[in-house]
């Protein structure tokens, strides 16, 4: 697994983390998202999907978390 840069600057924003993102039960390839944070990237993943995403913390340890996106009211 290749190591995962935890500060990259698009259009003067910091994006704090690159999480890898591939959606459960379909062979799509892994997509890389960033966000600043977990929370703030659930709002970006379709809530009637789960999804398996690998990031590292603020602590530098790798993270492997099964999600769903949050539904939008």
């Amino acid at each position: 697994m290749t190591q995962m840069d935890t500060q990259i600057v698009v259009g003067g924003f910091d994006m704090r983390y690159t999480y890898k993102v591939r959606e459960l039960g379909l062979d799509k390839p892994i997509q890389d998202m960033q966000a600043m944070s977990l929370k703030k990237l659930k709002r970006k993943l379709d809530h009637t999907k789960t999804y398996d995403v690998e990031y590292k913390n603020k602590k530098g340890n790798f993270i492997v978390a099964t999600i769903k996106g949050k539904e939008s009211n």
